[in-house]
């Protein structure tokens, strides 16, 4: 079964995506984020090692919060443990240029692409300076310590989201923005998603933007 859990310590939000991140449950990882950026919360960290599938929608509300965070002047999204699979969707649709990913690579292996080291989880002991390494280097406001750890969260220290199940019509506003996003981000996902965009807006009876 497919669910969204979520933590949050100072201005660091945390979502574990367990299974499948999809059309089904986008709108409830946009309603979490959105409320986070109102009260205040700069960097957000997505952990998807137990993601088993991702799929264009959950891709571009994805997309959504990295380019409100880069709007902010301020913000960080880091993407944690992504299979080979999901780093793969998430390259070939442009995201690697806003967001930082890792594969959970260790500090300095060649692999790793992200350029900050990834969180020890907490069970894992201490490293030689008795610290153990943050994904996100401490902020300015002294909140920085709420990012160690976080990746090390076990499931029941974090908050499942209500998600139910939308229809396709409830789903369909939320579909149209995220490939919207998808498309005017990068110019090679139009040939992509333009049928699917047509054809959402003449469901919705929305005319085409410029």
């Amino acid at each position: 079964m497919s669910k969204i859990l979520v933590a949050r310590s100072g201005d660091l939000g945390f979502v574990k995506v367990v299974g499948r991140g999809s059309f089904q449950n986008s709108g409830c990882l946009k309603a979490f984020y959105l409320q986070l950026l109102k009260e205040g919360v700069t960097r957000f960290v997505i952990d998807l090692g137990a993601c088993t599938y991702l799929d264009s929608t959950f891709l571009g509300i994805l997309l959504g919060l990295g380019l409100k965070l880069r709007e902010s002047g301020n913000g960080l999204l880091n993407i944690l443990n992504a299979s080979s699979r999901n780093l793969e969707l998430l390259r070939n649709l442009g995201l690697d240029r806003l967001i930082q990913l890792s594969g959970g690579t260790l500090p300095g292996d060649p692999a790793s692409t992200t350029k900050t080291a990834p969180i020890k989880p907490p069970d894992e002991g201490p490293n030689a300076s008795g610290k153990t390494a943050p994904l996100i280097p401490p902020a300015g406001n002294g909140n920085g310590a709420a990012a160690l750890n976080m990746s090390g969260l076990k499931d029941e220290n974090l908050e499942e989201m209500p998600c139910p199940v939308p229809t396709r019509a409830e789903a369909a506003p939320t579909i149209l923005e995220a490939h919207e996003a998808l498309m005017k981000f990068d110019a090679r996902n139009v040939p992509k998603f333009k049928d699917v965009v047509e054809f959402l807006r003449e469901d919705l009876g929305q005319t085409a933007k410029s």
